[in-house]
This record gives C-alpha cells, sequence and structure tokens, in this order.
C-alpha cells in the first residue's frame, strides 16, 4: 500500500520563524511566516495556489 505523506511547512527562510497555511474564498491558499504584516516585521509570503498541496509546495521551494 502506497501513503503520500503530507508535506510539512518548513520554517521561514528569512527569519526562521514558523510558517502557517492562509485560505481566503473557496480556492485560494498560500503559506506565509507567522510574524508577517501585523504579527511581526518579517514579509516572507508564499506564492498563491488553488489547493493546499500546491501552496505548501510554492512556500517549501523557495528555499
Amino acid at each position: 500500500m502506497n501513503q503520500t505523506v503530507p508535506e510539512t511547512l518548513k520554517p521561514c527562510n528569512k527569519c526562521g520563524s514558523r510558517a502557517e497555511l492562509i485560505k481566503s474564498g473557496s480556492r485560494r491558499y498560500w503559506v506565509q511566516c507567522t510574524r508577517y504584516a501585523g504579527n511581526g516585521n518579517c514579509n516572507a509570503i508564499g506564492a498563491q495556489a488553488d489547493n493546499k498541496k500546491e501552496a505548501i509546495h510554492n512556500w517549501n521551494s523557495t528555499r
């Protein structure tokens, strides 16, 4: 049986803080640093995607 393990979010490549998956609307996802904008001073944000898996891949591949 071949099970796919979901990708985990890597820490922010700019400041090392934890990352979070953001959902807006029904099909708009992205990942950003937990210190983004009003929560701190890091501006790291991943490319938008149509699903969670793609958003996580976009974030993790910007290393």
